[in-house]
């Protein structure tokens, strides 16, 4: 009997009139075409051609059958995306369960077997396609990190399972979640993909690094997935996918997700993240989509941005201790090769920095690199580094920097915790 439901039930998601008559609804097993996914519940009482929801309706009415296709989809979306084969190691057991109120829980547990990690979700019978997209984007990233992980539960970046999920969606030919749907509104759909994002963001604000990176309870949800959204297809434009599939299977050899992050992307700091970030939101919407930050978050960022780490040694029997000296001494003791690329770090540095500053605070950090840009300019044009319009150049700029030192000290500092405004910048 149950394989007879059972072959119904996939039948009805091919588009075949299956009417399952009520004496025979019971819960049926379905297992999915790669054996990955085991989905438990009760088959629909109609045709599925008939319970296609419109392409404007944002929930789905689920059965084992219709979400065994689904979770196929997605896992072929997203294994595509990553360039990775099939090689799932895995189970991702799913249990459908009728709905009794709005917004019902969905539960995923990751259990560690002898035989390795499988997972465990409860999902209501009817759910929001987005909800339901992301349960099983979550699901497959974690089997793909756990694969030959010790015990310990791997964490996820948090704004990785929002945005995949939403790039799969954008990037999908055909919808992800089966409905019925004309070829035309699945053009739609894909030319429309970040148009909605971008919008978003141009209307609310891009979120900064530290938003994307631990969001609370505070976070606007809209905005955090539209600008996830936008990080994980910048990130994805990087390489196609390589350095996040690296990412992923080293999650395991690292004790947190920023870490394996930072060397997967081949980023120095998360400083230079939210540097590339801050660059790629403006690109991407505009410089109004960007948070302001207060004058002491501002400080805090120019002061670390314009000390530069030295090592020194006093004795040289000792070993070498790391001083921050200031941008001055590096101009006065260095050699304008040595001086160079950190000079040009400084400057992406600044200009991202400008962008998240506002009113005085921004003409500050405008001024600095002015100032370091007409050094740069008179200093390349001399080789001699001892010459008198070498030394000229030099005086200059650190007579400047002076002043400028001079303004940021006198900066208004907030109070420790000051939190950052969030609405767009003011032009």
């Amino acid at each position: 009997m149950n394989v007879r439901l059972a072959l119904l039930a996939l039948l009805s998601v091919g588009g075949i009139h299956a009417q399952v008559p009520d004496p025979l609804k019971q819960p049926v097993t379905i297992i999915s075409r790669s054996g990955q996914f085991a989905v438990h519940g009760l088959p629909l009482n109609k045709p599925t051609i008939n319970l296609a929801a419109p392409s404007d309706v944002t929930y789905a009415r689920l059965d084992p059958g219709l979400l065994s296709f689904a979770a196929e989809n997605i896992k072929q979306a997203l294994l595509s995306t990553l360039g990775l084969l099939d090689r799932w190691q895995g189970k991702i057991s799913i249990a459908l369960y009728p709905v009794t109120k709005d917004n019902e829980e969905v539960v995923i547990a990751a259990v560690r077997y002898a035989d390795g990690w499988q997972y465990q979700l409860r999902v209501p019978e009817q759910i929001d396609k987005w909800r339901l997209t992301k349960v099983l984007v979550e699901a497959l990233l974690l089997e793909i990190a756990h694969r030959d992980a010790d015990d310990r539960r791997l964490e996820l970046p948090p704004w990785l399972v929002p945005g995949m999920a939403a790039h799969l969606i954008a990037t999908a030919p055909a919808p992800l979640v089966v409905e019925s749907e004309t070829l035309t509104t699945r053009k739609q759909r894909m030319d429309n993909g970040l148009k909605e994002t971008r919008q978003t963001l141009r209307k609310s604000g891009g979120l900064t690094l530290d938003q994307l990176n631990w969001p609370d309870g505070r976070t606007d949800i809209t905005r955090y997935e539209a600008s996830a959204h936008l990080f994980v297809h910048e990130l994805l434009r990087k390489d196609g996918g390589m350095f996040l599939r690296s990412m992923l299977s080293t999650l395991r050899d690292h004790l947190n997700w920023q870490t394996a992050f930072l060397r997967a992307f081949h980023f120095r700091s998360l400083r230079e993240v939210d540097k590339w970030w801050t660059l790629n939101l403006v690109q991407f919407a505009g410089r109004e989509t960007l948070s302001t930050w207060s004058p002491a978050e501002v400080r805090a960022h120019l002061d670390e941005i314009l000390a530069t780490p030295v090592q020194v040694r006093h004795d040289p029997n000792q070993l070498p201790m790391t001083i921050e000296a200031p941008l001055q001494q590096i101009l006065e003791e260095w050699d304008f090769s040595r001086q160079g690329p950190i000079l040009r770090q400084k400057l992406n540095r600044l200009e991202a920095l400008r962008y998240r500053a506002s009113g005085l605070a921004a003409e500050l950090v405008r001024d600095y690199h002015r100032a370091l840009v007409e050094y740069i300019d008179r200093r390349t044009r001399v080789r001699n580094d001892k010459s008198r319009t070498a030394t000229l150049a030099t005086a200059d700029a650190i007579i400047r920097l002076n002043e400028l030192d001079l303004k940021r000290e006198a900066m208004v500092i907030a109070p420790p915790g000051t939190p950052v405004l969030s609405g767009p910048t003011k032009q």
